[in-house]
């Protein structure tokens, strides 16, 4: 079996798993949610309706045969409206059906943090309506992490 169907096989098994209301976890990549979430990052994730989505909570969705995790904005007319918060521009809108689940915890080195606590959504909040500013910094600043810091 090469990559390729090993990720698809992988992607198959997450999406069956949470489509009949499994939480499960799985592994971030990429940078585009720097610096909140960073590659190797285990995303902790949990079914979710479209309905009872919070502005500001990281969701995973699929698109194109990838699994995305993004920061939830909007819901418009039934697409789903999304960020990063290392972009600097917004995903392109997806389908409620796309929508897997919402993120309620990040485990980084061991160490569990929840993303349901006030404390935490607030944050998340705060960077959905900050993220046109926001964004073109991790934008930026996530390029340099990965040079200097994830690389050495």
């Amino acid at each position: 079996m090469n990559l390729e169907e090993s990720n698809h096989k992988g992607r198959q098994l997450l999406i069956k798993l949470l489509r009949s209301g499994e939480t499960t976890d799985v592994t971030a990549s990429g940078l585009s949610m720097f610096p909140f979430l960073l590659p190797t990052d285990v995303l902790r994730v949990k079914p979710v309706s479209p309905q009872s989505l919070k502005r500001g909570e990281i969701i995973i969705y699929e698109l194109n045969h990838k699994i995305i995790s993004h920061r939830y904005i909007k819901n418009s007319g039934g697409s789903i409206i999304c960020k990063g918060d290392g972009l600097i521009h917004y995903d392109t809108p997806v389908s409620e059906e796309n929508l897997l689940g919402v993120v309620i915890a990040r485990i980084r080195k061991g160490r569990i943090r929840s993303l349901t606590s006030t404390t935490t959504r607030g944050g998340g909040y705060l960077l959905s309506w900050l993220t046109g500013v926001t964004g073109i910094f991790f934008h930026y600043a996530s390029f340099a992490w990965h040079k200097w810091i994830y690389n050495s």
